[in-house]
């Protein structure tokens, strides 16, 4: 019986204890009413009492027939009824985020909020082993490490619990049609357009048939092996925690030598746990993680990365996170993420982690070189052309070593991240245009565009402006002109 298999598994992960009063999610659909028909079923049993609560998202035209059909359901069955209307749509266009993820932020915020009003000490949701192989399946083509790839937790904490989820969604279309249950369909759950519905209906029904029919209960397994590994994973990454950082009110600092001492894997986790104590892990991606790494490992005193809401600074041998002030987070977004600025003084071999590369200055003779240092056979280059590669080309070469012109005194020079507002005068071109038109024109997508490396000289007093000399691995400035009187640097980027 499906009753006793939700019992096994509400024993086995302690979901439950008597006298505990249950706020049920009640959307209306199978999953929602069979887990309500069954904790009913089961209430005497538990010796549980049980509140159902329903949300409408104003999404669906339907959703006043499903409020209706919930509280009807309620009435029924003789139990308390909340149910609450929320503009999910406008909420997400409010914060940037998907219709999904936004509606799932808010359904667990009006259900906890309601927990709390009944005094409810556990709140039921009705996911299935099927919600939980979709799931899997979903962060894995996303590219989720062991704490994604756990899936859904069958209790989350201590105080959500998932009785369905070790049981299959056709288990419970049978428990219902026995029962002559009731129960609401929504149209979108079939919709092609949401990633979810198509792995539901067409990815996972065609592996299963290719490749192993029990696929479903497989993923859940592995899923369940996933979340048990990263359980001990979290313990000692607690405990390498506790031994390399001191935390105050609103920074964390960590031991850059004790960090190093420490596997990759132990690494990711001691640097995402020290922003989710500081501001939590929405909006932090992997690729965050990895550039904090390469920050620790490579990068030298006084150099920082911004990520949102926070600046990670290397002073000496500390990484040091900390949350930052509407100023400073103003100074961030201007600068963009991986926003970086440093000084070059000639000679100069400037790592960038930012961009994993190397920028090296230093001064040309006049005429004689290649970028790559070599003579070309004693020949001069004529003016207004520089040798690249092989052979002498027109000025400039586009690749990454280049030599500019400069007349007076050697210029301030800095290598920084794009900024909003730069603007660039290519070589030969009639004037200047935006870099990020520059950039574009030139094919560089939008997210790669805030990690290509700036050459600029600095502005020399108040009245003038600093001037980008070199935009690295694609072009030269009019300023950076040879001529036959000038002086002249060599750069040279170079990449793993």
């Amino acid at each position: 019986m499906l009753s006793s298999k939700v019992i096994r598994t509400m024993e086995r992960y302690g979901m439950l204890r008597p006298r505990d009063r249950v706020l049920v999610g009640l959307s209306g659909g199978a999953d929602s009413v069979a887990l309500t028909e069954l904790l009913v079923e089961l209430k005497p049993r538990l010796g549980i009492t049980l509140v159902l609560a329903h949300l409408d998202h104003g999404l669906r035209p339907e959703a006043e027939e499903d409020e209706s059909f919930c509280r009807s359901l309620a009435e029924r069955l003789s139990l308390p009824f909340v149910s609450e209307r929320i503009d999910v749509a406008g909420r997400a266009r409010e914060s940037k985020r998907s219709i999904e993820a936004e509606g799932r932020s808010a359904r667990y915020q009006f259900l906890e909020t309601q927990a709390l009003r009944f005094g409810a000490q556990r709140i039921a949701v009705g996911h299935t082993l099927d919600d939980q192989a979709e799931t899997f399946l979903l962060r894995l083509f996303r590219g989720s490490g062991g704490r994604g790839l756990g899936s859904i937790h069958p209790v989350k904490d201590g105080r959500v619990i998932r009785p369905l989820i070790e049981v299959r969604r056709r288990e419970i279309e049978i428990y219902l049609d026995e029962r002559s249950a009731a129960f609401r369909e929504d149209r979108s759950n079939a919709d092609p357009r949401f990633t979810r519905n198509r792995i539901r209906h067409e990815e996972l029904p065609r592996l299963s048939s290719r490749y192993n029919p029990r696929l479903v209960e497989s993923l859940a397994r592995s899923a369940s092996l996933l979340r048990d590994e990263e359980e001990w994973m979290e313990v000692e990454t607690t405990k390498a925690f506790a031994a390399l950082s001191s935390l105050s009110k609103d920074e964390i600092r960590l031991e850059r030598r004790e960090l190093s001492r420490h596997p990759p894997a132990l690494k990711r986790r001691l640097v995402r746990a020290a922003i989710e104590r500081l501001r939590g892990l929405g909006d932090v991606s992997n690729r965050h993680v990895e550039d904090l790494l390469v920050l620790a490992e490579e990068g030298q005193s006084g150099q920082e990365l911004h990520l949102p809401g926070l600046v990670v600074e290397l002073a000496f041998d500390q990484m040091r996170f900390r949350v930052v002030s509407t100023p400073r987070a103003r100074k961030a977004r201007e600068r963009g993420y991986n926003g970086f600025e440093y000084r070059l003084s000639i000679p100069a071999q400037v790592r960038i982690p930012e961009c994993l590369g190397t920028l090296s200055a230093r001064i040309a003779e006049p005429n004689r070189e290649r970028p790559n240092g070599q003579v070309p056979n004693g020949q001069e280059g004529p003016e207004g052309r520089a040798f690249a590669g092989t052979g002498e080309v027109d000025y400039p070469p586009c690749g990454n070593a280049v030599i500019v012109g400069f007349d007076g005194r050697l210029p301030e020079l800095e290598v920084r991240s794009p900024r909003p507002g730069d603007r660039f005068h290519p070589l030969g071109a009639p004037g200047s245009k935006r870099l990020s038109r520059y950039l574009m024109e030139r094919k560089i997508s939008r997210d790669s565009r805030s990690r290509v490396p700036l050459v600029v000289r600095r502005a020399s007093s108040a009245d003038s402006a600093e001037e980008i000399l070199w935009v690295v691995g694609h072009g030269v400035s009019e300023a950076s002109r040879v001529s036959a009187g000038s002086s002249r640097l060599s750069f040279q980027w170079v990449t793993p």
